[in-house]
């Protein structure tokens, strides 16, 4: 297996940052909208299974719809069972502990019912949606039971600072003003803070109370309001590539975009406008983020080795244009059908899932082979998803 290494030495980070980065460990995020990206993020993971990529990996950062994936792979992730000489878990393995859990997830609708809870008094949307979470896939299951390695994080927005909030296994944090236990949070708690989108799907209220919280070094805000209750929206709000949890940790970046989906808005300014104005500022932050990530991919520095390596894919792009040999790909119509589908947790069928699971699959093939695995061969066929 080829050995990944971008450079050690800090660039366009602070060198009082490279303690804690390793130019050799491997990042991987997965970015939000909806269940596209939970469907297409998972036909990605079928690829770097069959890679041997997935236990190479040291950290695992999403947001939105990408967490909801996230979440089930970090639940799944002790049962797999990957060969230690290839790295890769079996397909019944991948298939019964993942992707069917997946299929599951996305077969029903929940933003509707989320949505219409959030209107009544005393509830909080957010809140609803990780009851739903707990009680059709993530079963009870709680952050601290995660496995140690990788790091498993789910990416929130809290609005009380405007920073971004991290879940982990141990500790929750938002480095401007609080770090925090996870005794008493769930799995699907940490889902349903990263996917809490505006304004129907929010805010996530998150009860400190019978955790330990303390502020950390160097916090921005020392308020003792901040350490109590938390009110969190989707990760994306802040950073929709799911990038800031790894880049300034790992020299490997591999980053999945499930693509934003928005259309042209022509007619008068009215609520229904809000979403717009918030894809706008996403479309900012996701322009921005894909231009760093490019820029840390080009640049080299004094040793010789570029600041970052690593590979990144979008939905939507011609797939043509990774200029890689051509196996199996899915026709244009099937990935347009994939770029189009809904940014909703609305229920999709068995056809319309396999249409993004095999579009993630084929983007994530097409950007490993191009950028890091560049003498593997192509695949014969899709992925198996029987």
């Amino acid at each position: 297996m080829v050995k990944w290494r971008a450079s050690s030495e800090a660039g366009l980070f602070k060198p009082g940052e490279l303690s804690s980065y390793d130019p050799t460990a491997v990042g991987f995020s997965m970015s939000g909208g909806g269940y596209r990206a939970t469907l297409f993020h998972a036909g990605a993971i079928l690829r770097l299974n069959e890679l041997g990529v997935l236990p190479r990996i040291d950290r695992i950062s999403s947001v939105s719809g990408g967490s909801i994936t996230n979440g089930i792979l970090a639940k799944a992730w002790l049962k797999l069972d990957f060969d230690p000489a290839t790295g890769v878990a079996s397909e019944n393995s991948i298939r019964t502990h993942f992707l069917d859990v997946v299929r599951n997830a996305t077969s029903r609708t929940l933003d509707v019912r989320t949505g219409f809870a959030g209107f009544l008094p005393f509830v909080s949307a957010g809140n609803r949606l990780a009851s739903l979470y707990d009680r059709y896939i993530f079963d009870g299951i709680w952050l601290a039971e995660l496995p140690e390695h990788p790091k498993f994080i789910f990416n929130a927005t809290n609005l009380q600072t405007q920073g971004l909030l991290r879940f982990t296994k141990n500790y929750l944090a938002d480095w401007r003003a609080l770090k925090s236990t996870t005794r008493g949070i769930r799995v699907a708690d940490a889902v349903a803070a990263s996917s809490a989108f505006p304004p129907v799907l929010s805010p996530m209220r998150l009860d400190l109370r019978d955790e330990d919280v303390i502020v950390p070094d160097g916090a921005r805000f020392n308020e003792p309001e901040l350490l109590k209750e938390p009110i969190l929206v989707d990760g994306g709000v802040y950073d929709n590539l799911g990038l800031e949890a790894i880049w300034k940790r790992c020299g490997v970046l591999i980053s999945s975009y499930a693509g934003l989906n928005s259309a042209a808005e022509p007619s008068n300014f009215n609520f229904d406008h809000m979403l717009p104005v918030i894809y706008s500022f996403l479309a900012s932050s996701i322009d921005w983020r894909e231009r760093m990530l490019v820029s840390l991919f080009q640049h080299k520095l004094a040793d010789g080795l570029c600041e970052r390596i690593g590979a990144y894919w979008t939905a939507g792009t011609d797939i043509t244009k990774y200029k890689v040999p051509v196996g199996w790909v899915p026709s244009s119509d099937e990935l347009n059908q994939a770029a189009n589908t809904p940014t909703r947790l609305e229920a999709l069928n068995r056809q319309e899932q396999d249409v993004v699971i095999r579009a993630g699959y084929a983007y994530a093939d097409a950007g490993m082979r191009r950028y890091l695995l560049t003498e593997v061969e192509p695949p014969a066929g899709p992925p198996v998803l029987a």
